[in-house]
């Protein structure tokens, strides 16, 4: 099975459920949206690094389809970090020959052969990078933790990591293994530890696949006490987060960067006022309230 069956997502779930659809595109499925999902995580981490400043970031990449959050991740880190390796050195010149010259006694007829000349060397050159808003600001260790029930294939084809085979449910009763710990050499392998939070738990395009309310506050309550931030990209507002589900709404606009107040500007380009919106992918954050003491 190749491709993602239709271009209409919608038509896809209406013919084969999503379960079914998602179990016949393990290992080929692929988010249209990728694009936007980059832009706006590439928006919201140079927010959060620059007002959080964290040395570690600990990413629950949940239901995370074929690795389309995890690669934008990878990708955000590598470009605001670049690696400054040094050019190859130039070769080095030609050595003059040592080859005696003939006298006049072995041939009197013959002029002395020109000695060869040691051409100049090209040297490369060596454009300076333009140097990134981050340069003086330390990389973050970054690790991520990835989970879908149904992708595990296709997610290992494009990342290379692993992928943890638990639904929503499975996260609901408790199943999520802690994330790796800081001093961990490899990033994006999960580890064991003592249960520490998740720094940020990103869901992306299918927190509105699940189906009732009921189980929509099992999870999120659950993932509340095991992550500080939450983090929904879509490319509608589904679904709504309760206040009593754990969470706070929480305003990323660089001016604001706090809880989010009031109504925002609902209707504008901007989403609603606390989003990020860019191509067409809207990006809301919230704050676990169980974990925010360690801000505060």
């Amino acid at each position: 099975m190749s491709g993602n069956l239709s271009h209409s997502m919608r038509n896809n779930y209406d013919t084969h459920g999503v379960s079914g659809y998602y179990e016949k595109v393990a290992e080929s499925y692929r988010n249209p949206h990728f694009g936007g999902l980059k832009k706006v995580l590439n928006e919201f981490m140079d927010r959060y690094v620059t007002q959080e400043k964290p040395t570690t970031i600990r990413i629950l990449d949940l239901a995370a389809g074929s690795g389309e959050a995890t690669e934008a991740f990878l990708n955000w880190k590598a470009t605001r970090w670049p690696s400054s390796a040094a050019p190859p050195a130039p070769s080095p010149p030609p050595a003059p020959s040592t080859e005696p010259s003939p006298t006049a006694s072995s041939s009197s007829a013959l002029p002395p052969p020109r000695q060869p000349v040691a051409r100049p060397v090209v040297r490369p050159v060596v454009r300076p990078n333009r140097p990134s808003a981050f340069a003086a600001v330390p990389p973050p260790t970054l690790t991520i933790t990835a989970a879908d029930p149904f992708t595990s294939p296709a997610y290992l084809a494009r990342t290379g990591l692993p992928c943890l085979e638990l639904s929503f449910a499975d996260v609901a009763a408790g199943k999520l293994p802690p994330p790796p710990p800081p001093s961990s050499a490899a990033e994006g392998t999960p580890g064991t530890a003592e249960p520490e939070p998740y720094d940020i738990v990103i869901i992306s395009f299918a927190l509105h696949l699940v189906e009732t309310t009921s189980e929509l506050w099992a999870l999120l309550t659950e993932l509340s006490k095991r992550a500080k931030w939450l983090i929904v990209t879509a490319p509608h507002k589904k679904p709504d987060v309760k206040p009593s589900w754990g969470w706070s709404r929480w305003d990323p606009s660089p001016k604001v960067w706090g809880p989010a107040e009031g109504r925002g500007n609902v209707g504008g380009a901007g989403g609603d006022g606390f989003e990020i919106v860019l191509d067409r992918v809207r990006l809301r954050v919230w704050r676990s309230e169980e974990h925010w003491s360690a801000y505060e």
